[in-house]
């Protein structure tokens, strides 16, 4: 264990650091908006290009949620807003994974090798991680940059990455913007972002469709 630690030190950091990011940059950012509406609502076609290009990379790095920037597309920019955010979240999946990759240069693997019962599990989950991945980026709760690099690391075909990866993370995309797009004001969208019942039950059956099937390949796998 503590070798694994070891060898695996930088990816573990990493990992970390992609899980408290978000909690700093998007509560910066909401403080900054709640004072600024008005800038925000006055702000060009050419400039809203230019915030999706910059969330592309803040998203890969875990700098901003995916839900977050959904959220706050739907309120400024209603339903319109579905296409860039998707977009902008392909992208970023895509820099997430292609990163990771780099840095680890497959030393997770390499040290998962070493054990065959770990490597005959993750051969199983293989053959299922199309929909792994799938019911992965369904879920609202499984942080978005930390699954980019799980799944880089554990070497996940780049294309049924991106493929399932996008089809996931259109149900919660959509339903993101709705809710935003149904807010009064800002304030309260980013103070309670899941007001509503009806938003409440449908990010609950997210999360339960994505950790029912996501539970049911990995009993699969270990059998």
């Amino acid at each position: 264990m503590i070798q694994f630690l070891r060898n695996n030190s930088f990816s573990i950091i990493y990992i970390f650091f992609l899980g408290i990011m978000p909690l700093l940059v998007s509560s910066s950012i909401s403080y900054w908006i709640i004072g600024h509406e008005s800038v925000v609502r006055n702000l060009s076609f050419h400039q809203w290009i230019l915030i999706y290009a910059i969330a592309c990379i803040t998203m890969a790095f875990a700098m901003t949620p995916t839900t977050f920037v959904a959220l706050l597309s739907g309120y400024f920019l209603g339903l319109a807003s579905v296409f860039p955010v998707a977009a902008a979240s392909w992208l970023a999946s895509w820099l997430g994974f292609t990163i990771a990759k780099l840095l680890d240069g497959g030393k997770f693997l390499d040290m998962i090798s070493q054990k065959p019962k770990v490597m005959t599990i993750l051969r199983n989950l293989r053959k299922d991680e199309f929909k792994i991945i799938l019911l992965a980026r369904l879920s609202p709760v499984l942080p978005f940059s930390v699954t980019n690099v799980v799944f880089s690391f554990s070497g996940t075909k780049l294309k049924n990455f991106l493929t399932a990866g996008f089809l996931g993370m259109i149900p919660r995309t959509c339903l993101a913007i709705w809710a935003g797009s149904q807010a009064e004001e800002v304030k309260k969208l980013i103070e309670n972002p899941n007001e509503g019942n009806l938003t409440k039950f449908l990010l609950v059956s997210l999360v339960g469709i994505s950790l029912f099937g996501i539970t049911y390949f990995i009993r699969k796998a270990i059998k």
